[in-house]
């Protein structure tokens, strides 16, 4: 497919007041197995599967896989693959709905070539999501105005946010709506930003397509648009690449250094009602490897928060910009050099020696002292919403605050979570099995390990609530035949760790 003249901003492709209920339109696409696991299986090529929400396809094996015009296949090829199709074959796959509503509404148009769709209809799980084509894609690069779909961080925010009932929600930069979509769930009212109207117009879309209508979308910067509204949970994926470019909407903010993540970070707390979280995804700046922790530490002090910062990894400049040029799909430009050589100078004028990413769970908390912890984040991608995780590891921060010792943990009442496998390594010894090593590791959210020893297994068979820390360390003592008062004294720092890490909750 050749190249097309890189598109001026636009409002959007869609016109509401032209159609009504979408619903219909899902209806459809579900009736034709258009769902995620078909198309992310019509998507998979030799040695591998590519997800359509996260991958770079291979549109070539793809087109070859869905030549049969079935009307699944002409799904894929309209909504996934920019492709034109025969008008006969829209209105096939695309019946009972009127094809010429479909192009009034602006999601499909006409060309020489047949029908094309303006924007790429993605399943993701139970949802429907309209998106910008991929550029590979579509042929259609730089465009400034380009609305993301779901990607890695997109994901990455949505499983560190709080899933709990509450009254109003923030989507901040909310791009194709997905974290507006998901709090609908189980907030009352979710307002979502962004500065891109394009974005907030597929958006809307999103929202009418699946059904959603307690989502309130306003054009603007950041906390701009709610200057005047506190929320019980806001979910922050803004455009936190520093870099010298102001060429992406979604990516680059156009503003110093991480002076956008500066703002998003300092500006949640005062938005914050008592007891609400917010989730934040972004980059930082700093000097050396070990002080990342440093400017988000600081940016956070005094604001009445409790937090709980993930640091996901550090890179030296050149390494972080090689690597957003290449998501960028810029690696392959000629240009590729300059544009490199243009934001090392950038990072050098500034003096940036490091970037950080990361991303971090704000709890506003006006009693008592505030709390700040931070940690490397596990490697492994979080297995679904790390949402109860979260909550367990407030709730040990805080209860840890109200004892005076860590002996007294001896006197608690602990209950293990049900999230949780027990991993043994095995060996073989004298003409039977011998363990070598136990892991204990969480099964939802981050993949939480802790080795343990047979002592410590023993002792964890028993946290069902009905007997204290002291009872069952005692027990356990008693069954292995060690010494009671040594075991007791090494206790309470075992039980502090597995507590604060997740794995146990107080009765």
């Amino acid at each position: 497919m050749s190249s097309a003249p890189n598109p001026a901003p636009t409002p959007g492709p869609f016109h509401f007041d032209r159609v009504g209920d979408l619903t219909a339109l899902r209806r459809v696409l579900e009736s034709h197995g258009y769902v995620a696991a078909k198309v992310a299986e019509l998507a998979a090529v030799s040695g591998g599967s590519q997800d359509p929400v996260t991958a770079m396809l291979d549109v070539a094996a793809i087109l070859r896989r869905t030549a049969d015009p079935t009307p699944l296949n002409t799904l894929m090829r309209l909504f996934v693959l920019a492709r034109a199709v025969p008008e006969d074959a829209a209105r096939a796959a695309l019946a009972p709905l009127d094809l010429e509503d479909l192009l009034t509404l602006g999601l499909l148009h006409r060309d020489a070539e047949g029908v094309r769709a303006e924007v790429a209809l993605i399943p993701f799980e139970d949802l429907y999501m309209a998106r910008d084509f991929w550029p590979h894609v579509s042929g259609r690069f730089g465009q400034p105005d380009y609305v993301l779909g779901i990607g890695p961080t997109t994901l990455a925010v949505a499983n560190v946010t709080v899933r709990r009932q509450v009254g109003r929600a923030l989507d901040l930069g909310t791009g194709s709506g997905l974290h507006a979509l998901l709090a609908a769930r189980h907030a009352d009212h979710v307002i979502g930003t962004d500065i891109n109207a394009r974005a907030l117009n597929v958006a809307q879309f999103n929202m009418r397509l699946n059904g959603v209508s307690n989502v309130d979308l306003r054009e603007g910067s950041l906390y701009e648009p709610v200057a005047d509204c506190r929320f019980d949970l806001i979910v922050a994926n803004p455009p936190f690449v520093i870099s010298p470019s102001s060429e992406f909407q979604f990516r680059d903010s156009g503003l110093p250094g991480d002076t956008l993540s500066e703002q998003v970070v300092r500006g949640a707390p005062g938005r914050l009602n008592e007891g609400g979280f917010a989730s934040v995804i972004f980059n930082w700046c700093h000097q050396t490897e070990r002080d990342w922790v440093d400017r988000p530490r600081e940016w956070l002090a005094g604001s009445g928060c409790d937090v709980w910062l993930l640091h996901s990894y550090t890179a030296e400049p050149l390494g972080y910009a090689a690597g957003w040029l290449r998501d960028s799909g810029l690696s392959y430009k000629s240009d590729y050099a300059q544009v490199l050589d243009e934001w090392l100078a950038y990072y050098d004028r500034l003096s940036i020696r490091r970037i950080s990413s990361g991303s971090l769970v704000m709890r506003k908390r006006a009693s008592g002292p505030n709390w700040f912890r931070a940690e490397p984040a596990p490697a492994e991608r979080p297995r679904g919403s790390c949402s109860s995780q979260i909550q367990r590891v407030f709730a040990a921060e805080d209860f840890l605050r109200t004892i005076a010792n860590e002996p007294q943990l001896l006197d608690v009442r602990f209950i293990l979570t049900p999230e949780h496998e027990l991993h043994h390594a095995l060996r073989a010894d004298d003409g039977h099995w011998v363990v070598k090593n136990s892991i204990l590791e969480q099964t939802q959210g981050y993949a939480l390990t802790r080795q343990v020893d047979r002592l410590v297994t023993a002792i964890l068979t028993g946290c069902d609530g009905e007997h204290t820390a002291r009872e069952l360390a005692t027990r356990a003592a008693a069954d292995l035949d060690l010494d009671a008062d040594r075991v007791l004294t090494s206790a309470p720092a075992v039980f502090r760790k597995l507590f604060e890490t997740g794995f146990l909750t107080v009765a």
